[in-house]
């Protein structure tokens, strides 16, 4: 599913005003219809039916976000609903559609109070007693700036209203690229988004703030949404099915691809046995852990499924230079090479990962330690010979790029792309919606996956995932999006049966069949609540 910009919006439906002669009151009028809709079900939902539909108040601002609150106040009239308006803005400023609609709702006698920038702080605080729900057409996608004074406390008020919001198009106060909150953001139990998807929709803490999303078709010819490219890219279980193939009929272990993973140290076998193990529940036909040799005894009791290539050692339990030549020559007999979990960051380590990924030439997964060995000389990964795939949490993201880990958080959709641009290689962006960014490609947004993930272990069995499917044949974003989707979906799998809290990282291992049963078959879908609306 498509995910754009609001200014990548905002040239959309002027293409179809001024190109396609759609006239914008009529998309207004499309969109208005939808919230009202929206609103109807969720207070049924909440309250079932009743004789007296229930109390409505509307929170508008003077764009054309507020222009589809007044249209929305109109529709609620309609149906039954006690209607009252709020206005966050003088009169005299609203103008062009917005200002029809809010003539319009004057002529049916709706109440609109305007409210004032002095308004007394207890008066905002009580403004929503009595009305059951609150709809929030207060500023939209096109907010600049941190949200303060006035209209921060107007939000404060929606959110202590303890009522349910229905959003026009985005929570107001979050931004509609970052999904940062500016200040202050209202938290919706509904969004009613307008024609394509928002990317700050989908990514936290805009995400938490939209509840469940509604992406309303408010009459853009489709023919318009193809003459712009999407920034981001949502992933549904149909686009990854189409990565994962079954094997055919006749295949035998060397056509399900060789997967080669240089891995562990002391104190980090578990990190190589899970990445290993990962590998192999997605279909690797043969997977070999290249470790440490005073560690091999451990591993080869620790796995069996999978085989293990001792390699020359520090005498500290960590890889020694002296690896690179036996590493080398053994990645050209595998499909994919998986660098990195558990590996340590001993001084000869660190030379050995920075030789190895400049002379590799099989595609490469760099996890944990791997990006960590390169953080010092990051401009190794563009003297790669074949793709490369980093799989950086926001800390190791931060080293590579120094900055720190909050400024990657706050911007995470940025610095995705940033460090995709700088380096030239796949990027896999962990966290809450993964982002997969790739030079040339629009922006992949995970849904799957739960905090309960968030445990040690478990970037070393998505690691491991990935290198499967390069190893399979897919491309480096290919191969990413189908490892992070599926990681996600085992997690949600292995959460629903056990809990979030008690999820480990051999738990989503054992729930990868689950998740490539359901994908396959389309049981059930976890991640996310996005529906639509065809007016």
């Amino acid at each position: 599913m498509r995910a754009v910009s609001p200014s990548t919006m905002k040239q959309i439906d002027r293409r179809a005003i001024e190109v396609y002669g759609v006239p914008g009151i009529v998309l207004m009028e499309n969109a208005s219809r939808a919230v009202a809709v929206a609103v109807k079900q969720k207070i049924e939902e909440i309250c079932g039916k009743r004789k007296s539909p229930g109390k409505v108040a509307v929170v508008c601002g003077k764009g054309n976000n507020g222009g589809d609150g007044f249209g929305a106040a109109r529709h609620l009239a309609n149906m039954g609903f006690e209607v009252m308006v709020f206005l966050a803005s003088p009169f005299d400023e609203i103008s062009g559609d917005a200002a029809v609609n809010l003539k319009v709702i004057k002529n049916m006698g709706i109440p609109v109070l305007e409210l004032k920038d002095d308004e007394e702080p207890e008066k905002i605080r009580g403004l929503f007693d009595g009305f059951h729900a609150v709809v929030d057409a207060l500023f939209g996608t096109g907010l600049r700036g941190e949200v303060g004074g006035f209209h921060r406390r107007l939000i404060e008020a929606i959110n202590a209203s303890g009522l349910p919001v229905v959003a026009v198009d985005i929570p107001s106060g979050i931004c509609g690229i970052t999904g940062k909150v500016l200040g202050a953001a209202v938290r919706a139990d509904v969004t009613v988004t307008m024609g394509l998807l928002k990317v700050g929709l989908l990514l936290y803490p805009g995400a938490a703030h939209a509840g469940r999303v509604i992406v309303a078709d408010i009459g853009i010819p489709h023919r318009v949404f193809e003459e712009f490219e999407a920034e981001g890219f949502l992933l549904e279980p149909g686009f990854i099915k189409n990565y994962i193939k079954p094997p055919a009929p006749d295949a035998h272990k060397g056509d399900m691809g060789k997967v080669f993973i240089i891995a562990g140290s002391k104190g980090m076998t578990g990190a190589c046995a899970l990445s290993g193990l990962g590998a192999a529940r997605c279909g690797a036909g043969l997977v070999t852990l290249g470790v440490p040799e005073s560690l091999n005894d451990i591993l080869e009791v620790k796995v069996t499924e999978v085989m293990t290539l001792p390699l020359p050692d520090t005498g500290e339990g960590t890889l020694s230079e002296e690896a690179l030549k036996p590493a080398l020559e053994f990645a050209q007999k595998c499909d994919a090479v998986v660098i990195g979990p558990g590996l340590s960051c001993h001084q000869e380590t660190e030379k050995f990962v920075r030789s190895f990924v400049a002379e590799c030439e099989r595609p490469m997964v760099i996890d944990a330690d791997g990006i960590n060995n390169l953080s010092q000389s990051p401009g190794v990964l563009r003297e790669a010979k074949a793709p490369v795939v980093i799989t950086p949490h926001p800390g190791e993201m931060a080293r590579l790029l120094s900055m720190t880990p909050r400024e990657v958080q706050e911007n995470r959709w940025d610095v995705a792309k940033k460090a995709g641009e700088t380096f030239g290689c796949t990027v896999v962006l962990k966290g809450a919606r993964t982002l997969i960014y790739s030079p040339g490609r629009p922006v992949y947004i995970n849904p799957t996956g739960n905090p309960g993930m968030a445990t040690g272990g478990s970037g070393d069995v998505l690691a491991g995932m990935i290198g499967a499917f390069l190893a399979r044949g897919l491309d480096a974003v290919e191969a990413a999006a189908a490892g992070v989707y599926l990681h996600g979906l085992a997690g949600d799998a292995a959460a629903e049966k056990k809990g979030e809290i008690p999820l480990v990282a051999g738990d989503i291992i054992e729930n990868i069949p689950e998740a490539l049963k359901y994908l396959q078959e389309g049981e059930k879908v976890y991640g996310y609540e996005i529906q639509t609306y065809q007016g």
